[in-house]
């Protein structure tokens, strides 16, 4: 509404002075200061587009008409530099504009006028160097323009941070390193560079660095899933290569990623916290989100084999023999996974087995030690690497003890 009544008051202006006469058209001519205020009214209008079209609430070509039109009352001379000024302002807008909407070309177009306009306007170069150093992929180019920008304004954090990114995607990752502290030195709260610095720190695997950047960006965007999956892969990797992490604080964002999660997706970050509760000794926790995961997507069901495993080592034994089973029995499960079902199938016999021997139940000792025997066969059969050669391993041991079963049973020894 508030639009609206700008918009009407500006055409009334016009049409009062006027007629029907457009900054193009012959007629009246404007005098400079009724410029200024028609090039300020449509900036404005424009400037309100760009943003909603950035959010997604409307289109770049709607802002770019109506800041070319906005543009277009700065084209006289001015002896106030007014003109020149808000001309420059509007270039630099519809340069982002176009670089918005992927027209790349026009995007250079503009930012090479603004060069032209004052050279000494860091962001024109600026401009050129994300044209070319970040999204043309040259980067020599956009090095050349980030540090013609970084001449003119060298305390500048975004400069700076072009230009880190432009080092890293060269593999420079000292040089990025030092830029990109510099930058947050002077912009330690910008959620941008520390998301940047954390993700560049994150790639290079120094885990344990990036949470803190990483954690300082998620304090301002909540809701951003690629950032917290990102954090919470932070925090997992860290700690699995033995860096000192509190992996209590990751359920945090564990949990935000599920409330963010759509249906379809929902059951990955099931998954993921099931194993940062594995990792936080948190068994049965793991057990439900595994089996959450599950239950949401069934292509998630290789998860029942670690569900298996967790129901073991929580001496829930009769849990653990029906999942393996459900694993075995699976026709969709691959047989690499299956073979790890098979394999504890194996050892949960082989303990029954000995605890029967134990109590000299040898008739039943020996039967149950086929059954486990017939399940490492199988992990061997099906199994490979380390599966298979501890398979192979259990099933020379299983022979033995049979064995002396047998020969306990038939009274032999």
């Amino acid at each position: 509404m508030k639009r609206t009544l700008v918009v009407m008051a500006f055409a009334v202006f016009i049409l009062a002075g006027f007629g029907c006469a457009t900054v193009q058209e012959k007629g009246p001519q404007l005098t400079v200061q009724q410029r200024i205020d028609s090039a300020r009214v449509w900036y404005s209008i424009g400037k309100d587009d760009l943003l909603k079209a950035i959010d997604g609430r409307g289109d770049f070509q709607t802002a770019i008409g109506e800041l070319k039109r906005a543009y277009g009352y700065t084209l006289a001379k001015d002896t106030t530099g007014m003109l020149d000024s808000l001309r420059k302002e509007i270039t630099l807008d519809i340069a982002y504009a176009f670089l918005k909407a992927k027209e790349v070309d026009s995007a250079e177009r503009y930012y090479k006028s603004l060069i032209e306009m004052d050279s000494s306007d860091h962001r024109g170069w600026q401009g050129l160097g994300f044209i070319y150093g970040i999204v043309r992929q040259d980067y020599a180019k956009g090095e050349e323009y980030y540090k013609k920008a970084l001449e003119l304004s060298p305390d500048n954090p975004d400069v700076l941070f072009g230009l880190a990114r432009v080092y890293e995607k060269q593999g420079k990752v000292d040089k990025a390193y030092n830029l990109y502290k510099e930058a947050l030195n002077r912009k330690p709260d910008n959620a941008g560079l520390n998301r940047s610095f954390g993700k560049f720190l994150y790639e290079i695997k120094r885990y344990d660095e990036a949470i803190p950047y990483l954690e300082k960006a998620a304090e301002k965007k909540k809701d951003d899933k690629d950032l917290l999956d990102m954090l919470l892969k932070a925090y997992m990797e860290a700690h699995k290569s033995g860096k000192d992490v509190d992996l209590g604080r990751a359920l945090e964002y564990a949990n935000r990623l599920i409330e963010l999660a759509d249906t379809l997706e929902k059951y990955k970050y099931y998954m993921k916290r099931a194993k940062l509760y594995e990792n936080l000794g948190k068994k049965k926790e793991a057990i439900a989100d595994y089996e959450k995961a599950v239950e949401m997507n069934p292509q998630a069901k290789v998860a029942l084999v670690k569900v298996a495993y967790l129901y073991d080592d929580l001496g829930m034994t009769a849990q653990a023999e029906k999942t393996a089973k459900r694993v075995v029995n699976d026709p969709d499960i691959e047989k690499r996974y299956k073979a790890a079902a098979w394999m504890l199938l194996g050892d949960i016999r082989q303990k029954r087995a000995i605890a029967l021997y134990k109590k000299k139940k040898y008739e039943q000792a020996v039967s149950t030690f086929d059954s486990a025997l017939a399940a490492y066969q199988q992990a061997a059969l099906l199994g490979e690497g380390k599966v298979k050669t501890y398979a192979q391993k259990q099933i020379d041991r299983v022979k033995k003890w049979r064995k002396k079963a047998w020969r306990k049973w038939k009274r032999i020894d």
